[in-house]
């Protein structure tokens, strides 16, 4: 009943602050104040007799706001007063602006970190473009090398190539150019064997060493080697 207790003192508080207001005033201003303060008082009673904790607390704001503007005035102005001085000297605690800071700083770096880890993806990307790319062209150029090879090689069985140009040198000795652009030329004037553009031809390579050229419709064919 501690609660009870203090809503008596807070009634009798109104009475005794309104008293000087009574002694300076006529008899009848004094008596009307006199019964609104013992009205009040009893209404302070009622309301603490409520068992409900809510329905009192609703009695009392209730009864508050039914006060003179003279005497609710200062209780409000005080409290008022008070939420303001709160407002206005509130300040963050130092422990949570350090853990504010920390936690900005952490999400900042946090940031910076996977913007470099980005950027180091998109170079480790960009180098592995470069090496593929340069591979490829190293790939070409050793394909096109064996090919270049493998047409200037000399054929290691009997062949046949299709004459692409034929030519004669200062020595009279006839040069062929062959459809894959091997250069062969004749050893020796040895024989009267003719070659003509855009007929087949075989290149075998001789038992001894050495090369012929001949064609299958003649039995006569002629010495030749790849010409440098």
């Amino acid at each position: 009943m501690k609660f009870k207790g203090a809503v008596v003192a807070l009634a009798s508080g109104f009475v005794v602050l309104a008293t000087p207001v009574v002694a300076g005033q006529g008899n009848s201003q004094a008596n009307e104040r006199a019964q609104d303060e013992h009205q009040l008082a009893q209404q302070l009673r009622a309301c603490a007799r409520i068992n409900s904790a809510i329905e009192r607390l609703t009695c009392f704001d209730q009864l508050v706001t039914e006060l003179p503007a003279a005497a609710r005035g200062p209780a409000e102005q005080g409290q008022r007063g008070a939420g303001q001085g709160r407002g206005a000297n509130q300040q963050i605690p130092p422990g949570a602006a350090r853990g504010e800071e920390r936690s900005e700083r952490a999400q900042q770096e946090a940031e910076e970190r996977a913007a470099a880890a980005e950027r180091r993806a998109e170079e480790a990307e960009r180098r592995l473009a470069q090496q593929r790319a340069e591979q490829a062209q190293r790939q070409a150029a050793q394909q096109q090398a064996e090919e270049e090879a493998r047409k200037n090689r000399p054929p290691t069985e009997k062949t046949y190539y299709t004459i692409a140009e034929v030519w004669q040198n200062p020595r009279g000795l006839q040069r062929v150019r062959l459809d894959n652009g091997q250069v062969w030329e004749q050893i020796s004037s040895d024989g009267n064997f003719a070659v003509r553009e855009g007929e087949q031809y075989y290149i075998e390579p001789a038992r001894f060493g050495g090369f012929f050229l001949g064609t299958d419709g003649s039995n006569r064919r002629m010495r030749v080697r790849p010409s440098n």
